[in-house]
């Protein structure tokens, strides 16, 4: 069996991206926050340009050789006072991909991609309460319960990042705040 390649996805990807998350719409409708039917109707050109890399998004995909297997995307807040934060989504494997690590490694390939953005502090996610193989997935990639509400028959999860910089003087927001002087009125 060939090994699994991810890579993060282009425009040039958008067909095989598109044929693929809609397999996934259809297979567990419940899982994305869009339907089949909207999710068909956008055109090529739109789901193109949702494949460009930015300063906010990423989507990886997984392949078999030339076959996209598995998708996930990442997505960073881009408000400035939760922009700490960005949140794991679109996560589908395909069925006759499944069991083979392509979800593990499109999950460390985006935990990776975060790490690497110093803003970052945490990775939220939200699953299906009763999706078994995706909640071992992403406990065994290291993300844990959240204490914020979910909308019914789901769970918030997160990661919370390695930040080691997060320490020093210059960095630390703490220290920027206890250093502050507010004058007396």
């Amino acid at each position: 069996m060939p090994a699994i390649t991810v890579r993060s996805l282009t425009p040039d990807d958008a067909s095989a991206y598109r044929a693929l998350r809609l397999a996934g719409i259809a297979e567990l409708p419940a899982a994305f926050c869009t339907t089949h039917a909207a999710e068909s109707a956008l055109p090529l050109a739109q789901i193109a340009q949702r494949l460009r890399t930015t300063s906010h998004q990423i989507i990886f995909g997984a392949f078999n050789e030339e076959q996209l297997i598995a998708i996930a995307g990442l997505r960073r807040e881009p408000i400035a006072v939760v922009h700490d934060k960005a949140s794991l989504w679109g996560v589908y494997v395909a069925p006759q991909a499944r069991g083979r690590g392509a979800g593990r490694q499109l999950v460390h390939a985006a935990i990776a991609h975060a790490c690497a953005i110093p803003e970052l502090g945490r990775v939220c996610l939200a699953v299906a309460q009763d999706n078994h193989a995706a909640l071992s997935l992403y406990l065994g990639c290291g993300f844990t319960l959240a204490d914020c509400p979910a909308a019914d028959g789901m769970l918030q999860m997160q990661l919370l990042l390695p930040r080691p910089a997060l320490a020093s003087a210059e960095s630390n927001v703490f220290m920027k705040i206890n250093t502050l002087q507010i004058p007396a009125k």
